[in-house]
């Protein structure tokens, strides 16, 4: 018995042996690994924490292209609008310019007609105050001088000389529509030349009288000459003559006038 104790110590040992030399591996295998495995871990952190930083730039740059793209299709949006809106001004404008073209085209034409037209109606001025009663002569007379004065000028517009022509028919047509007084020496029907006044009813009268009142004459339009009325117009003209000077109240008052018989026995 103590001989199989004995022989089995050695043997049992060096079983131990192995078995503490394997632990002895395994374990110093183990440390080893497990040295790499946490090197291995942190530089996997630090990749990560690399990477992670590049993502969240990455998604920072993302969202800043995000935002600037919207802006952009905002802006091109509004920039759609603003050219349909030039689009529409650029019609209108071509749509403008062909109506100045065609006024200018019958801008031309009338100012070849109007031309003629301006000296007719000139001339028809001239004739109108000759034939008319003789008050305020020379004003007209000069008026009519100064229109055939513009129409020979060329730095003048033809709508000027328009105007200024119906301006003139428009302060003829006026002298209908007014009543006014003046004073000027006058050859009486009786040769003398007297200081009197004379006052205009419009157009249907022109009369004179005496700053004394005690003459009273109208200018007859059948003889284009002055002829003395009868005493009974004194009082009724001088009534007129101040109604004209603003000194008594407007109202109605007797003036001499051609009947229509009266002008067809003259003519």
């Amino acid at each position: 018995m103590t001989h199989d104790i004995g022989k089995l110590l050695p043997r049992n040992l060096r079983y131990i042996i192995v078995i503490v030399a394997t632990l002895v591996c395994v374990t110093l295998a183990t440390q080893t690994t497990l040295e790499d495995v946490f090197e291995e871990i942190n530089s996997l952190n630090e990749l990560a924490n690399e990477v992670q930083s590049k993502i969240n730039g990455l998604e920072r740059e993302h969202l800043d292209a995000k935002y600037n793209y919207r802006n952009k299709l905002k802006s091109i949006d509004g920039l759609k609008v603003h050219n349909s809106n030039l689009r529409l001004k650029i019609s209108k404008q071509e749509d403008a310019i062909e109506v100045l073209r065609e006024s200018i085209a019958e801008v031309d034409l009338i100012e070849a007609q109007i031309t003629p037209l301006m000296w007719r109606m000139i001339e028809g001025l001239k004739q109108l105050i000759e034939l008319d009663k003789p008050f305020e002569l020379e004003e007209r007379k000069q008026r009519v001088a100064d229109l055939r004065e513009l129409m020979e000028r060329f730095d003048v517009e033809v709508s000027e000389k328009f105007a200024q022509v119906l301006r003139a028919y428009e302060i003829e047509s006026d002298f209908g529509r007014t009543m006014d007084v003046s004073q000027k020496e006058l050859q009486l029907p009786d040769g003398n030349v007297h200081n009197v006044n004379i006052l205009r009813v419009g157009r249907i009268a022109l009369v004179y009288q005496t700053l004394q009142g005690d003459e009273t004459g109208w200018w007859n339009p059948n003889t284009s000459a002055w002829e003395k009325l009868p005493n009974s117009y004194n009082t009724p003209i001088k009534n007129g003559i101040k109604m004209a000077n603003k000194q008594l109240t407007s109202g109605l008052f007797q003036v001499p006038i051609l009947a229509p018989e009266d002008s067809d026995e003259e003519n």
